[in-house]
Order: C-alpha cells, then structure tokens, then sequence
C-alpha cells in the first residue's frame, strides 16, 4: 500500500515536468505574438497618419510645388519602409529579434516628433508668404493712391508713416517665414532630439512672430485706407 501511494504521488511531479518545456514554449509564442500585434498596431497608426498628412499636403492652397514634392517624397519613402519594417517583424522567430526590430518603428521615422510637425511647419511658412504677398499687393495699391494724392496737394505723410510700418512687418514677416522651409525641410528623423527638436521649436517661435508681423501689416494697410478716405472727405 505504502509502495502504491509512493508512486501514485509521484506522478503529477513526473507529468509537470514533461509539460513544463511545452508551457514555456506556448508563453513565449504567446509573448512574441502579441509584441508582434502591437508593432503592427504601432505600424499601421503611422501608416494612417502618413496616409492623412499627404492627402493635406496635396490639397493645401499655398505649398509651393518645390515644397510640396519634397514633402511627399520624404512621406512616400517612410512609409514604405515602415510596410517592410512590418514584414520584417512579421517574419521574427524569437522574441530576441523583434525586440531587435520594434525600437525601429520609433528611432528611424519619428513620424510625430520630426515628420509630421516637419510637413506643418512648411504649409504654415508658405501660407504666410503667400499672405504676405497679397498683402504687398495691396500696399503697392495703396502707394499709388497717396501719389496722386500727393500730386494733388494733399498732406500725405501720415499715409506715408503707416505705409512704411506696413512695409516693415511685412518685411519681418518674410525674413522669418522664408528661412522655415529649408531649415526644417533638411531636418531628418536621425536629428532627434539633438538638433531636431531645437530647429522645429525654433521654426515654430518664427511663425508665431512672422504671423504677428502679417497681422501688424494688415493693421497698418487699414489705417492707410481710413487715412486716405479721410484726406478725400476733407477730415
């Protein structure tokens, strides 16, 4: 009886330890495949994004051609490589090598630190050029019309005093927006953080001023029009 019992206690440890390599086997498959979902999920949000950003890109007014192929170009080239990436990933055997493979998906495309603020920044700085500029035809508008009023005998120099401070933001505007583009265009996802993130804040800090500019220059071509009525009203 004692014998019996021996050997029958004995047989859960002896049944474990035969199953043990088979459940360590299904947790690590079990590990791997869901590191591997979740690269995949972490893919396919980029790929989206990416996907979102080109279709702004294509419909935004103001991007120059020039801007507008290097930022698609750069797009199309990260989102291919992302798609083998997921292949890659897909095909790992072990644990050991996605893990090689995921910090990929973030350190070489930093789609949402370094591309996406990227593509922004240029649409941004070619609106305001583009603002900029229709704003400049108006002010040359306006300089016509204080010549002939000029020529007429009228006092223009207040006209002219707003005129030049309309001038000069516009000026402060484009030096600031005309310098983001190619500043920020030759940023790469490698730069970050190191120069990368201090050229973009810095791109960014210069569309908020260059804005401010638009917005002072657009304040002084009022004033010049409400000067101008004036002087014809006889005020």
């Amino acid at each position: 009886f004692l014998a019996a019992l021996l050997v029958f206690s004995m047989i859960p440890a002896a049944a474990f330890a035969q199953e043990a390599p088979y459940q360590a086997e299904a947790g690590s498959e079990r590990i791997l495949e869901n590191l591997k979902e979740r690269a995949e999920h972490a893919i396919e949000k980029r790929l989206d994004t990416i996907e979102r950003v080109t279709e702004a890109l294509v419909d935004a007014e103001h991007l120059t051609d020039d801007h507008e192929r290097q930022l698609l170009d750069e797009l199309s080239l990260s989102a291919a490589g992302l798609t083998e990436l997921s292949r890659e990933i897909e095909a790992a055997a072990t644990i050991a090598e996605a893990w090689e493979l995921i910090p990929k998906i973030f350190e070489d495309y930093r789609i949402y630190v370094v591309m996406v603020p990227k593509a922004h920044l240029v649409v941004v700085a070619d609106s305001i050029a583009a603002v900029g500029d229709r704003v400049g035809i108006v002010g040359d508008s306006l300089e016509d019309a204080i010549d002939r009023l000029e020529e007429a005998g009228f006092d223009t120099s207040e006209a002219e005093e707003a005129l030049a401070a309309m001038n000069e933001s516009l000026r402060q505007a484009g030096v600031l927006a005309g310098a983001v583009p190619d500043s920020v265009l030759a940023v790469e996802p490698s730069d970050w953080p190191d120069s990368a993130q201090g050229i973009l804040e810095g791109a960014h800090s210069d569309l908020r001023s260059a804005r401010s500019h638009i917005e002072s220059a657009i304040r002084s071509a009022h004033e010049v029009g409400r000067i101008l009525r004036d002087l014809l009203a006889g005020n």
